[in-house]
């Protein structure tokens, strides 16, 4: 439905300032093998891509939920305050009130089957309605963990109890799920919005400055943690921590540029699309180097789960203190290099 609204602009002459790919990926189930398969086919022209959003379930229930990487959890929360809900009010509204009302304490929340949409963020910085962490599970594991896009998904769900069963169908839908179709258009709008709002942009709208912030959440659970785990033989987690603030403080730096009017756009955009690629790591994670991402990874044994600064924290639990001090410092270049790539949008 998105893409037939895409369509209707193009009947008119309108044409995006950037190139929009739309696609339907095989064999997610399998193992996400059709996205990872085009990913790695493509990874040339990926190289410049600015955004992937994903929708596994878009609609099997009333809750809208999405996960980003906190460059673009601004950017979502933007994009749904565009669209108006069949609750009333717009989907931030709704979004928001229910968010709301599953962190009181006595409030009991039916479990839901979508991915890592539902899951709450490792560190949550605003008071704003809180914006899932990217493990896998779905198809914005290749973009993101391999090549460094940065990645968003969204799902609008509920109590989804005929999940990968046979009575998952048409019928089940059309009489449970969405029966006038009202959240279907819902999600085609969010869906739209967020694309047209990217392939528009005159500056890419990253929010690089959260990101550090979020980060530096991070590393301050992880040296708790790496405390408890080796004592007094607890490695030092000063420089990572330094790499973190000056993340934070490039990241304010190039929002200032982001904002300039007066600035040349096409200078930032090419700094800011690197900013996501630097955190790639040359060799990968320790014992599964087709996963690059310094910041994000699926839990080795939790599927749908982010693992937030995965190398440094996964050694921690392994109790492996020579691979965590190795880790930290993989970890500090990486924000380093992020925060230099900023640094030049200046």
């Amino acid at each position: 439905e998105t893409v037939h609204g895409l369509g209707e602009l193009l009947k008119t002459g309108w044409r995006p300032k950037r190139t929009i790919v739309i696609a339907s990926w095989d064999a997610e189930e399998q193992g996400l093998i059709g996205s990872t398969e085009w990913v790695e086919q493509n990874r040339q022209q990926l190289a410049d891509a600015a955004a992937y959003f994903n929708m596994d379930v878009g609609v099997a229930g009333q809750n809208f939920n999405a996960s980003a990487v906190p460059s673009l959890k601004d950017f979502m929360r933007e994009a749904t305050k565009a669209v108006m809900s069949p609750k009333g009010g717009t989907v931030y509204d709704v979004w928001r009130t229910a968010k709301e009302k599953e962190a009181e304490p006595t409030q009991a929340v039916a479990q839901e089957v979508s991915g890592s949409q539902n899951r709450m963020p490792a560190a949550q910085i605003k008071k704003d309605v809180p914006v899932g962490d990217l493990g896998s599970g779905s198809d914005y594991t290749a973009f993101l963990q391999h090549l460094g896009v940065p990645s968003a998904d969204i799902t609008s769900s509920g109590s989804y109890g005929v999940y990968h069963s046979v009575f998952d169908n048409f019928a089940w839908f059309k009489k449970f799920a969405d029966p006038t179709f009202i959240y279907e258009q819902q999600m085609a709008r969010v869906y739209g919005v967020q694309i047209l709002r990217m392939a528009n942009a005159d500056v890419l709208p990253y929010n690089y400055e959260d990101y550090g912030k979020e980060i530096g959440v991070y590393i301050e659970a992880a040296q708790k943690k790496a405390a408890s785990a080796f004592g007094a033989k607890a490695p030092s987690f000063a420089a990572v921590a330094d790499a973190a603030k000056r993340l934070v403080s490039a990241g304010a730096a190039a929002m200032e540029r982001q904002r300039d009017r007066t600035a040349d756009a096409s200078k930032i955009n090419a700094a800011l699309l690197k900013a996501e690629r630097a955190f790639l790591l040359p060799h990968g994670l320790p014992n599964r180097p087709w996963f690059r991402h310094a910041i994000y990874a699926p839990g080795q044994y939790t599927g749908y789960a982010a693992v937030v600064i995965p190398g440094v924290n996964e050694a921690i639990d392994a109790k492996d203190l020579a691979r965590t001090q190795q880790q930290i410092a993989a970890l500090a270049t990486a924000l380093n290099r992020a925060a230099e790539t900023l640094k030049s949008v200046n």
